[in-house]
């Protein structure tokens, strides 16, 4: 004989069912969304890493206008004094030895009026910031993605990196003696569709510690812009915002770059023509 169990017994059994046919689909649901964001990120980070080599290639010699404004500031934040510098800027980026070398180069364009003779904290090559993406550097880094962002009405895909110990990186810091890398991680909010960076903020660690800096800080901001002699945009910095602070004091230093061209050497002609 058959006997229909009673309604109250079967409950409990269709409850248990039901809660690990909807615990299964939570897993493999979140589980296809991770490999979904994995196989996201990678192609962006593939459109980005081709964006920034190929620049690197066809821009090896890049010139700008580097406007930058050194501020000392108050314990309230607010300015103690300041003073402006413009500069006539290049960076260079090429191999030596199988090694990727970016480097600024400055040239006094104008000099502050009235510059009072106080110390300044003195900033660049951060305007390479970006090289972070650059292929040479791909297994220096580690990537992650953090969610969107709607930046200038565009949906921006939000990236984390984090430097690996004991491996190259584009930033380096000169205290005392030579130059010494930076350790940097950081935010980049990128367009999935084109790679193009919009916007990088960077924190920066190393033994700097030892010289007395608490926090060095960057917001790099990026922006379409119409190389001189050129017809196809460029996605390139248009300001950056330097904080450094010590337990005393706190810097603030402002670039701006404009007027960005080739740098151009006729190197068959004595002399080496450049513009």
């Amino acid at each position: 004989m058959i006997t229909r169990p009673h309604q109250k017994d079967r409950h409990p059994a269709s409850a248990a069912s039901l809660l690990g046919a909807l615990a299964l689909l939570c897993l493999f649901t979140a589980g296809a969304a991770r490999a979904q964001s994995a196989d996201g990120l990678q192609q962006t980070l593939s459109k980005t890493r081709d964006l920034v080599g190929h620049f690197a290639e066809d821009y090896s010699y890049l010139r700008y206008q580097e406007d930058v404004v050194q501020q000392k500031l108050k314990n309230n934040d607010k300015v103690d004094y300041k003073q402006e510098m413009v500069y006539d800027s290049m960076i260079r980026m090429r191999f030596d030895d199988g090694r990727l070398r970016v480097d600024e180069q400055r040239l006094m364009d104008k000099r502050p009026r009235n510059a009072q003779a106080r110390p300044l904290l003195n900033t660049y090559g951060f305007s390479i910031l970006a090289m972070v993406f650059h292929p040479y550097y791909e297994s220096s880094f580690r990537f992650e993605q953090s969610g969107t962002d709607v930046l200038d009405g565009k949906s921006l895909v939000r990236v984390r990196f984090f430097h690996l110990p004991s491996t190259p990186t584009p930033v380096l810091y000169q205290m005392i003696g030579p130059d010494r890398p930076l350790e940097i991680s950081g935010t980049a909010w990128i367009d999935p569709v084109t790679g193009e960076i919009h916007r990088i903020d960077a924190d920066f660690e190393s033994t700097v510690g030892d010289m007395g800096v608490k926090t060095i800080r960057a917001e790099l901001v990026y922006a379409p812009v119409a190389l001189r002699d050129e017809t196809e945009l460029q996605f390139l910095p248009v300001s950056a915002t330097i904080d450094l602070e010590t337990p005393r004091q706190h810097w603030r230093n402002v670039h701006h770059y404009t007027d960005y061209r080739k740098y151009r050497v006729a190197m068959n002609m004595p002399g080496a023509a450049t513009q």
